[in-house]
């Protein structure tokens, strides 16, 4: 991993990140949950993503297991952005992933990387306004006898209830890094205008709430049961943390998720989950002017001790 992708991981003037000794340094905007709480329950699938990157720290994302050996999560948390002419995936073997466990520091089950998969397309946003295509897979090393995260077939329509999950920060600016257990808040769509300034593109939504600094690639869930007198909500995944889009207010502006259930998202997850190979990239060389690229304010993984 070299500094520029340093840099672009852990600095920017508007936000803050543990660093691997544990002081608090200047970071780019990333994501945990401002304003929520701690998890009512477990979810299906939820998973912890650390991507060591060797002499700096490990960086924090979320993920959900979707398939016995597969995890989803947002591209940008397994890729190097900036090489061209494409967008690299960080090696595997530096990805370990806990699942089942709402305490990212302990229980559930561990696994590492064998094979990140990115989609063909993913440029973070130098090809804007075609699709950021911000998700990606993480092929395991073994099978996790786990409950699976279901992906949603209906879409959450604008005004329509989604809860957001993760483990970014809790606060911002922060006074300490992001918490152990898993953070959930309720919220709503919105309309894509309200996601303007993340340069909201196709196959993506806007989402309410406070998804900050750790909280990239976890999901966004909606509930299947939603009266009082059920026994128990079904819930399924209908979104990825992706981008803030506000740098005065990185983590309480709204957020932009990429929506599951697009289907270009949905066939390229089933397509590189059968045939386990990577698409050639079709993007641009990764190159954008100091402006734009200051304009696209995103949601960042968080570097922890």
């Amino acid at each position: 991993m070299n500094h520029a992708l340093l840099r672009r991981l852990t600095v920017a003037a508007t936000a803050f990140a543990v660093t691997a000794a544990g002081a608090v340094a200047p970071a780019e905007p990333a994501a945990a949950i401002v304003g929520g709480q701690d998890a009512t329950q477990s979810y299906p699938g939820t998973t912890v993503v650390q991507v060591l990157h060797p002499g700096i720290g490990t960086a924090l994302c979320g993920g959900a297991l979707i398939q016995p050996d597969v995890v989803l999560t947002a591209a940008h948390c397994v890729s190097d952005d900036a090489a061209a002419p494409k967008p690299l995936p960080v090696p595997a073997a530096y990805i370990t992933v806990r699942i089942g466990s709402t305490d990212r520091t302990t229980g559930g089950q561990i696994a590492t990387g064998r094979t990140v998969f990115l989609p063909a397309g993913w440029a973070w946003a130098s090809n804007w306004p075609d699709p950021v295509s911000d998700y990606a897979l993480i092929e395991l090393d073994r099978p996790v006898l786990a409950p699976l995260m279901p992906l949603s077939l209906r879409p959450a329509g604008v005004g329509d209830a989604v809860r957001l999950l993760g483990w970014g920060l809790t606060e911002y600016p922060p006074t300490a890094g992001p918490p152990a257990l898993l953070q959930q808040q309720d919220t709503v769509r919105l309309p894509a205008t309200a996601c303007n300034g993340g340069f909201i593109s196709d196959d993506e939504a806007c989402y309410g709430g406070g998804a900050c600094y750790g909280d990239s690639g976890s999901p966004a869930v909606r509930s299947s049961i939603s009266t009082a007198a059920s026994r128990g909500a079904r819930w399924s995944q209908v979104g990825i943390a992706s981008r803030e889009t506000s740098t005065e207010q990185p983590c309480a502006a709204p957020t932009v998720y990429t929506d599951l259930t697009a289907i270009r998202v949905r066939l390229w997850i089933g397509t590189t989950i059968r045939h386990r190979t990577a698409e050639a990239c079709t993007c641009p060389p990764a190159v954008m002017s100091p402006e734009t690229r200051g304009r696209i304010d995103r949601l960042k993984p968080q570097i922890v001790p």
